[in-house]
C-alpha cells in the first residue's frame, strides 16, 4: 500500500471542518520580498522559507522566536514576530479545538472559526508593522495570498455553528405559534 493512499484513508475519517483546519495550517499566508529586491521568500503560520544572497533558508516559527527572544530582532521585527507567533498559537488552537473534541458539536466550529478568523486578524496585523498599512515600505513589500482563504474559512466554520442555533429559534417561535393557537 503506498503512502499516499494510507493518507486518503485517514483523510476519509475526517470531517469537513478538521480538514479545512488542516489547509488553514498549510496555506502560504504571506509572499513577500525583502527590501530593494535583496530577497524573496513565502511564509506560512508554522515556517517561512526565503531565497537571499546568503541562499536558501528554511526558518521555523520557533526560531524566529528565538530571535526576539536572544535580541537578534529587534523594534518593528521583533513585534511583528510577536504577533505572527500569537496568530499562530490561534490558530493551533482551533485545530486542537476540532480534533480533542469527538463529536463536532456547532459550539466547536463556532468557537474554531472565532479563532480561525482572530487569528488572521492577527496574521495581517503582523504584516501591517512589518511593511505598513500599504503592504509595501522599507523592509520591502508582501502580498497576503492566504489571508482571503484564512477568512473565509473562519467565516464558514463560524457560520457553520450558528446554523444549529439559528434553527433552535425558529422551531421556538413555531412553538410558541402552536401554543398561543
Amino acid at each position: 500500500m503506498s503512502y499516499l493512499s494510507k493518507i486518503l484513508i485517514r483523510l476519509k475519517g475526517l470531517r469537513k471542518e478538521q480538514i479545512f483546519s488542516i489547509i488553514a495550517l498549510m496555506i502560504p499566508i504571506n509572499i513577500y520580498i525583502i527590501g530593494d529586491f535583496l530577497g524573496a521568500g513565502f511564509q506560512t503560520s508554522l515556517f517561512k522559507f526565503q531565497i537571499s544572497s546568503y541562499g536558501s533558508s528554511f526558518i521555523l516559527v520557533t526560531r524566529d522566536l528565538s530571535y526576539v527572544i536572544s535580541g537578534i530582532y529587534k523594534g518593528q521585527t521583533a513585534l511583528s514576530t510577536l504577533l505572527w507567533v500569537i496568530g499562530v498559537c490561534f490558530l493551533v488552537s482551533s485545530i486542537f479545538i476540532l480534533f480533542l473534541e469527538s463529536g463536532a458539536s456547532d459550539n466547536l466550529k463556532k468557537r474554531s472559526g472565532t479563532l480561525i478568523i482572530i487569528a488572521g486578524i492577527l496574521f495581517i496585523s503582523s504584516i501591517i508593522v512589518q511593511y505598513g498599512p500599504f503592504f509595501h515600505g522599507p523592509a520591502g513589500t508582501a502580498i497576503p495570498i492566504g489571508l482571503p482563504v484564512l477568512f473565509v474559512i473562519g467565516g464558514w466554520m463560524y457560520m457553520e455553528g450558528r446554523k444549529e442555533e439559528v434553527g433552535d429559534e425558529v422551531q421556538e417561535v413555531q412553538g410558541i405559534d402552536e401554543k398561543t393557537g
